[in-house]
């Protein structure tokens, strides 16, 4: 009795770290290497950019709240599918349900829109982009025979000025809750 309570408490330990580090083992053991990029798409859909503007409040916001503020409403928006869907951000919207690549096209269009009216575009830009995962070296894409694996999507968040870049995956931080990850 008395080593299984030992057994559950090092469990409950080594789980409540995994928890708390999640990010950082994440970055550690997964990398992200961009194979390709997608075309940025503008917002057009007046109900979104309502929407958009109602939660800025005419606030002047830093990068990290934008990109917070987008991660925000990408994940009210969406939910996570394996199936087909669209990746227009202007259709998503009404959708709901998205793969990688609708979350990451929302999440872009929605931090490109707020830099914009932010009047930012001269210092930041998000750039969608595609990647292949290797998971401790490994090609994670090779392991799945499903179309839905040969590739991920994610953005790249740029500070024109100084040159240095973050990476989102919006899709991994909306369920997850791993804000930024690794890539080349």
């Amino acid at each position: 009795m008395r080593r299984l309570k030992k057994i559950i408490s090092y469990i409950g330990i080594i789980a409540l770290l995994l928890i708390l580090f999640r990010g950082f083992i994440y970055r550690k053991s997964v990398h992200y290497t961009q194979v390709k990029t997608r075309n940025n798409i503008s917002l057009t859909n007046k109900t979104l950019t309502k929407s958009i503007d109602k939660e800025l409040k005419n606030k002047i916001l830093n990068i990290d709240e934008i990109i917070e503020l987008s991660n925000q409403i990408t994940s009210k928006k969406l939910s996570f599918t394996f199936g087909k869907a669209s990746s227009n951000p202007n259709l998503v919207h009404g959708v709901t349900k998205a793969n990688c690549i609708g979350y990451s096209a929302l999440f872009n269009s929605i931090g490109n829109y707020i830099i914009a009216k932010q009047k930012m575009t001269d210092t930041y830009e998000f750039e969608h982009l595609v990647a292949k995962l290797d998971f401790f070296g490994i090609d994670v894409h090779k392991a799945f025979n499903s179309p839905f694996f040969k590739d991920h999507d994610y953005n790249e968040v740029k500070f024109k000025k100084t040159g240095e870049s973050k990476f989102v995956d919006p899709s991994l931080s909306d369920y997850l809750k791993i804000r930024y990850i690794k890539s080349e």
